[in-house]
């Protein structure tokens, strides 16, 4: 099994296979994905021994008007524990497509479920399971009710304030492959169908998503909200190393104009470009990083036309 922690490691194998396909190493962030040995290595990063158990329980169950929350924790890497909120609709036909929200940092699961989070999470989820759909989303490494892995310290601090970059990196590797543990979860229930899964990320969850529809066959329809783009050409969490090998998943990007910190719209149109996949859409919006609620209606059409219900 490879860990997060083991990214420093194999960085010189990903510039060395880059270089041999490529040339030689030009100065500067040109960004140009890596090739076929290069994303080989990057892949490897996202294994995990499928043999661990899940270990799965409820801890909670609360039954809402048209379905019902479950509360789970299941076991995801390096002996962690992950919490998820999985709600399931109670009309309509199983088994259900299901989509699964990733916060941004410094967030949780719970904002999917709150009125006032600033990314509109619960308008989605709400319009998602009205629409027939379940919908799962955990809390990422240091977030929600891991922050005791954190010396209850926000993921903000050392990433904002002091700059943590490598722990960042580590923290949305290990929360890529917890993600696709929770996929392992969802094969479980008889009410999901794994067969149409779908991804919303928002922000730092809008680069994971990336990351999961490049490495994750299991993902059918993606939406990446206002994804941070980091602006190096080799690194493992780089998402135009993986925009260019979504070859199947309809991928529907939404950016702001005016957001220049994380993606400026001509970045998000090369990231647009890259993309393979037949069906493939950029929307970008006025503003800066908080998107005006409407994404919300428009990602849950993407998911219509990706992940149609029965």
């Amino acid at each position: 099994m490879i860990y997060a922690t083991s990214l420093l490691l194999v960085a010189p194998l990903i510039a060395s296979a880059q270089q041999k396909e490529a040339g030689p190493e030009e100065d500067g962030f040109t960004m140009t994905p890596v090739g076929t040995e290069g994303f080989a290595i990057l892949r490897e990063f996202f294994r995990y021994d499928e043999g661990i158990p899940l270990d799965v329980r409820q801890v909670e169950r609360f039954e809402r008007p048209g379905s019902v929350r479950e509360k789970i924790v299941f076991r995801g890497i390096r002996d962690s524990l992950v919490p998820a909120y999985l709600e399931i609709p109670t009309s309509g036909e199983a088994p259900y497509p299901c989509v699964i929200l990733l916060h941004g940092i410094g967030g949780s699961k719970e904002g999917w479920w709150q009125e006032a989070a600033s990314h509109s999470g619960k308008r989605l989820t709400d319009g998602l399971v009205a629409a027939g759909y379940s919908v799962l989303a955990l809390d990422a490494e240091y977030h929600g009710e891991r922050l005791a892995n954190n010396g209850y310290e926000s993921a903000d601090v050392f990433l904002f304030q002091r700059g943590w970059m490598q722990r960042a990196r580590d923290m949305i590797v290990q929360s890529i492959v917890e993600h696709r543990r929770a996929i392992d979860v969802l094969e479980s229930r008889d009410e999901i169908d794994t067969s149409r899964i779908g991804v919303v990320g928002y922000s730092m969850g809008g680069m994971m998503t990336f990351m999961l529809a490049g490495v994750e066959p299991r993902v059918s329809s993606a939406v990446a909200c206002v994804p941070p783009l980091l602006r190096e050409d080799r690194s493992p969490i780089a998402i135009h190393n993986y925009a260019a090998r979504i070859e199947a998943v309809p991928f529907l990007l939404l950016v702001a104009e005016e957001d220049p910190a994380n993606t400026t719209p001509q970045e998000a149109r090369r990231l647009h470009d890259m993309i393979p996949s037949p069906s493939k859409e950029i929307v970008l919006y006025p503003g800066g990083h908080i998107l005006p609620a409407e994404w919300t209606q428009r990602a849950v059409g993407w998911m219509k036309t990706g992940l149609k219900p029965r």
